[in-house]
């Protein structure tokens, strides 16, 4: 995978109001990627991106921090009536679909030249 589609994970980062209220509040907190999925294959982050530590950071107020092999830091937005992430670091947006979402357990995907890109967290609990 290109660097550059690496650089748009690193950014990533889910039918109604009562949803996204929820999501706004329970989404506060780590996310650790536990698997990716592409073109029909499922992978560790090691494995798909040459690293064993990949996360998101959700923070009030709307901050987020994403690590994939470095650290980038923006602000992030949920959209209610599309059921959607959108990150935006640096002046650049990025946006996610929010495919499965519950306390413990956050599936998203990602548009990239090369497909959708599906990414799987797990909450990280202290």
């Amino acid at each position: 995978m290109k660097k550059k589609a690496i650089v748009i994970i690193l950014l990533w980062l889910g039918c109604g109001s009562a949803f996204s209220q929820e999501i706004s509040t329970q989404i506060i907190g780590k996310w650790k990627l536990k698997e990716v999925g592409m073109m029909g294959q499922k992978g560790s982050p090691l494995e798909v991106f040459g690293v064993a530590e990949a996360y998101q950071e959700y923070t009030k107020p709307n901050k987020f921090t994403g690590f994939l092999g470095e650290k980038v830091t923006g602000k992030f937005k949920i959209d209610k009536a599309a059921n959607k992430i959108e990150i935006d670091v640096n002046n650049e947006s990025t946006i996610f679909k929010i495919k499965t979402f519950t306390t413990k357990n956050m599936v998203l995907n990602l548009k990239t030249e090369e497909g959708v890109i599906t990414l799987y967290y797990e909450k990280v609990t202290k």
